[in-house]
Order: structure tokens, then sequence, then C-alpha cells
């Protein structure tokens, strides 16, 4: 569904990012300019970079915030009305709105888990309080036109050329998995159980606490395969080690699952 409302006098900018091999790839990110159509002129490319490591949706958010730097810089001179930042990324279209409230949370969701990439939140949120032309965030299916081809193009491009450091990202450990799983990884589904677990992934936030991917043991299968994601405190994250086995006991919040214990090490 290419739900963009387009407004023909706007300016529209278009932004994508790309990793390579998502989280920790070589990354990068390209925005692209549309005219009103009574200008006439043609599509161009503003901004293309790279990074040496980072994610997609950092990538993705940081392509955004490049083009609310541009409008800052551009809108109000221009004489333009409104300006519109198209993006394929469901992560940026989503969540910018509940920025606003994950900041007065302390950077913590409704269910308390902490947000990732607040840093760039933070930034997108600041850029666009000094915002002086109307500036609208709209979200379309991406590669079903000749110019989201062009930027999708220009990100991996880009993610293939780093020449930049993506200093707030946290690369975290990544460990192999036995078997792969198709798609993300889902919330444990916390109700106070113990379970084995596999760990895959660590990660820290800035606060110290650890979000833990990890493979569940199933005895059907009698082997590790299911992957979702819980959190930890630092005393706990710091004893799960990636290829590792674990019996863990979680607390019983499935909105915010908790390893609150390694009960086994089962190595």
């Amino acid at each position: 569904m290419a739900l963009v409302s387009f407004d023909p006098h706007a300016l529209k900018l278009y932004v994508d990012g790309s990793c390579s091999k998502n989280p920790g790839g070589t990354s990068g990110f390209a925005v692209w300019v549309e005219y009103p159509a009574e200008w006439n002129r043609s599509d161009e490319i503003l901004q293309e970079v790279g990074f040496h490591e980072s994610t997609n949706n950092r990538m993705e958010l940081r392509a955004c915030i490049w083009a609310h730097r541009w409008v800052r810089e551009h809108g109000s001179r221009s004489g333009l009305r409104r300006i519109q930042i198209v993006t394929d990324s469901k992560y940026v279209h989503e969540n910018w709105r509940r920025a606003e409230y994950w900041r007065a949370n302390g950077w913590r969701n409704a269910s308390g888990r902490p947000i990732e990439n607040p840093d760039l939140w933070k930034e997108l949120l600041s850029i666009r309080s000094e915002l002086r032309v109307r500036t609208d965030i709209e979200w379309t299916l991406g590669k079903k036109a000749p110019i989201l081809k062009a930027v999708d193009k220009s990100a991996k491009s880009a993610a293939k050329q780093p020449t930049e450091t993506d200093r707030g990202y946290q690369s975290g450990k990544v460990g192999r998995t036995k078997n792969k799983v198709p798609g993300s990884s889902a919330l444990f589904p916390a109700a106070g159980q113990e379970a084995v677990v596999r760990v895959y992934r660590t990660g820290a936030f800035r606060s110290g606490e650890n979000k833990i991917t990890f493979q569940l043991f199933s005895e059907k299968r009698g082997d590790f395969f299911e992957k979702f994601v819980a959190y930890a405190r630092p005393e706990v994250g710091a004893i799960l080690h990636r290829h590792h086995a674990y019996r863990v006991r979680f607390n019983s919040d499935a909105k915010y699952p908790v390893i609150e214990a390694v009960v086994e090490d089962i190595g």
C-alpha cells in the first residue's frame, strides 16, 4: 500500500538506508529530491554517505535526520509552504510520533523496555523543533517508482563505499546459530518460567541494561530452534556469553521479558 498523499506543490525528499549484513555490516544512506511540479526541475541526489558498520534502522533514521537538516537550512529560503520527507521504513514512520513520549519516559516505551537508538531519535526531535516550514514524514512502499529505485540504489552504493564511523552504534557480540530461523526475533513470552536458552547475540544500552537474543530449546525437536529477545540487568547480562547454553529464570511480564537469574550454565 503506497499511502503517500502526494502534494504536487510540495518539495519531496526521498530517503533510504541500507546495511549489507544487518546488524553490523557496512552501511549507508541516501537522499534524493523531487521538486514541485511548477519548478520544472529534474530529480537529483542530495546526499550519499557510507559507514563502516551500523544497522539498517540507524541508516533509515540518519537519512531522515539529514533530510531534516536540509529543510532547516534551505526550506524557509525556498519560499515553500510544505515539504514531504518520504521513507519506506516502517520503523521510522511508525515511531517518530512516539519519540516525544519516549523522551519524556526516559527513553523507554510504554511497557518500560529501553528504546534502541535514543541518540538519533533525540537528534530528530531536536531538529524538527527548529523547522520553519511544514514538514511531514510520509511512508510509501519502496521501489515502485523510478525515484524510489534511485534512492535505494544510492543507499546500497553508499554502503559499499564506507568512509564514516557511526559513533552511536553499539555493535554487541554475535554468535552463530546452528539452525537458521527466518524473520526477526520476537519478545519472549515471559511467565515466571525456567527455560534452556542458547545465546546468539548480546548488546548493551547506555543504561547498562542488556538485550539478549537467544534460541529456545525445544523439547519436541530436541534442539534449539525458535529465536527470541529478552532483557537482563548488567550483572546477569555479564555472565551470558554467546555460543553458550543456560537454564535461566524469567520474570512474569510478557511485554518486558527479563532474564532474572542464571540457574545453570549448561555450556
